[in-house]
């Protein structure tokens, strides 16, 4: 549907507009707001994603190679003899923590897995399988009924699991609630309710008179039939969401007039209609936290208000800085451990600072 101006009071009148009528406008300018807001939100999403595809992920693929070079640099080292106990324990442990870095990244390296099971007491797989059964204990303490587990193999497995147990006690104590309340209703809940199921009339009433007046069945011309087709479609999906605002703009488009006028609208239909368009405000609301929500936690992003491009590109940079960053120190750390001497004494270096040693100079062989 073309744009259009957003629906308002017809403000060429003599007598001043209702607390409901200006409540109407409100609403109406509101939940444009809304619209405009996410469809910009999710403009922005898509061009971050695809800044992330063109400038990060081939920083991440860069890196993840360098640090599968070095768990074959380590493996090549801990294959050969003449390294102390402490070396070769400093050596194993860089290798499994490199390797179960690159393993727990989700994708699956064959190589890199049987290199970790080579230096480690349990295979990767075992060593997963016993973490997760600690889970699923503690998730027991806590109350979870787990029921059959045998189909819980990943930890995504246990948290969909739990999630789905959550939903389920939720639902039942807002099954109770309603039923409680039920039985004790007063009588300004039951007027609430009657008022509800007038404001879904009021919806009804409108979806059927703009039904009625477009049927595309009785238009004889084909290019007529195809736009009244097309719009008793989005008339079809605007009463199925409840979206007030679309029926309306639909009756707009139908009459070639401003459907908010308030000499169409009745004080008990208007009423109606802001009881309506409050609760589509209050979805749309909640719908753009949730986009929000889910793109930080999609991107592994930090909280943030308001966000927005200037904010976005700057997390581009810094994730692209430190992948960098990471990179080079990958790379310094292969050429290190292609010189077993320098390795050997960059490990004594380490154990040195470890201990709080400081009186020594790092760049002088001879203090170390």
């Amino acid at each position: 549907m073309p744009s259009q101006k957003p629906l308002q009071i017809s403000s060429r009148r003599t007598v001043p507009p209702s607390l409901e009528q200006e409540r109407f406008s409100f609403l109406l300018g509101e939940i444009e707001k809304v619209r405009a807001a996410h469809a910009k939100t999710e403009a922005l999403f898509l061009q971050f994603r695809r800044d992330n595809a063109e400038k990060l992920a081939p920083l991440r693929e860069a890196l993840r190679e360098a640090c599968r070079e070095s768990v074959r640099a380590l493996d090549r080292l801990l294959d050969e003899p003449g390294w102390s106990r402490l070396d070769r324990v400093a050596l194993e442990d860089m290798l499994r923590a490199t390797a179960e870095a690159l393993l727990e990244s989700g994708n699956a390296d064959a190589e890199i897995k049987a290199i970790f099971d080579k230096h480690n007491p349990i295979s990767f797989d075992a060593l997963k399988e016993d973490e997760l059964q600690v889970l699923k204990e503690h998730a027991e303490e806590m109350g979870f009924d787990l029921g059959d587990a045998d189909d819980i193999r990943t930890e995504e497995d246990l948290m969909e699991r739990m999630y789905e147990e959550l939903a389920a006690r939720e639902a039942a104590e807002e099954s109770a609630r309603t039923s409680k309340k039920a039985k004790r209703k007063s009588a300004a809940q039951m007027r609430s309710e009657d008022n509800a199921k007038l404001a879904r009339q009021t919806l009804r009433d409108l979806y059927r008179k703009l039904a009625s007046a477009v049927h595309p069945d009785r238009e004889r011309d084909p290019a007529r039939r195809e736009e009244k087709n097309l719009l008793m479609q989005k008339i079809n999906q605007a009463y199925a969401t409840n979206d007030l605002m679309a029926l309306l703009e639909a009756q707009r488009a139908i009459e070639k007039t401003n459907a908010a006028q308030a000499g169409g609208l009745g004080a008990v239909r208007l009423k109606h209609y802001n009881k309506l368009l409050a609760e589509q405000l209050a979805a749309l609301k909640d719908k753009l936290r949730e986009l929000e929500a889910g793109f930080r936690m999609e991107f592994s992003l930090p909280p943030m208000s308001g966000i927005t491009l200037a904010k976005l590109s700057r997390v581009v940079r810094a994730q692209a800085r430190s992948m960098r960053a990471e990179i080079t120190r990958q790379q310094r750390l292969l050429d290190l451990l292609a010189d077993k001497a320098a390795t050997k004494r960059w490990l004594k270096q380490q154990r040195r600072l470890a201990r709080g040693d400081f009186d020594f100079d790092p760049d002088d062989p001879d203090s170390w």
